[in-house]
């Protein structure tokens, strides 16, 4: 029983010291050695950055960081245009756009359609609509403009 403590103790009280020593002692001497050994031209830098892809693959995680973003922040508008309001609200014409859409993609086949779809073809309902607004044939009604 006190074998495991004592282990637990040896472990949790060397990494006690040794972190402080590699962090305060060890890990600076290491950076000094690799700047200086870059520039003396020892390590060729522009090779490793140029030839190694680490720009393209900078970019690359960005862009997709980017869009991961951008789908999570579609999707809560998407959901958040879509809950139930108070009862004899209105939605406003953004909101019953991307509920129209969503209706429309699950009338299709879509079991869950993806927001970043129901947002284009809000977008293009709306368009439409404001063609035929101002093609002067909405038959005497008001159409309220409508969509993203």
């Amino acid at each position: 029983m006190s074998e495991p403590i004592l282990y637990a103790l040896l472990f949790f009280g060397g990494m006690a010291i040794w972190l402080p020593v590699y962090y305060y002692v060890v890990a600076p001497f290491i950076g000094d050695h690799v700047v200086r050994r870059c520039e003396t031209g020892e390590i060729d830098l522009k090779y490793l950055l140029d030839e190694g892809g680490v720009f393209d693959e900078l970019a690359n995680r960005v862009v997709v960081l980017f869009k991961q973003h951008m789908l999570a922040e579609m999707g809560q508008l998407s959901r958040s245009a879509s809950a139930p309001g108070a009862e004899g609200e209105d939605l406003d014409p953004i909101s019953m756009g991307i509920e129209a859409s969503g209706s429309i993609l699950k009338a299709i086949g879509l079991k869950k359609p993806p927001a970043i779809l129901q947002y284009k073809l809000a977008q293009v309902l709306g368009t439409m609509l404001d063609q035929q607004a101002n093609a002067g044939t909405n038959d005497g009604f008001d159409i309220p403009e409508f969509g993203p």
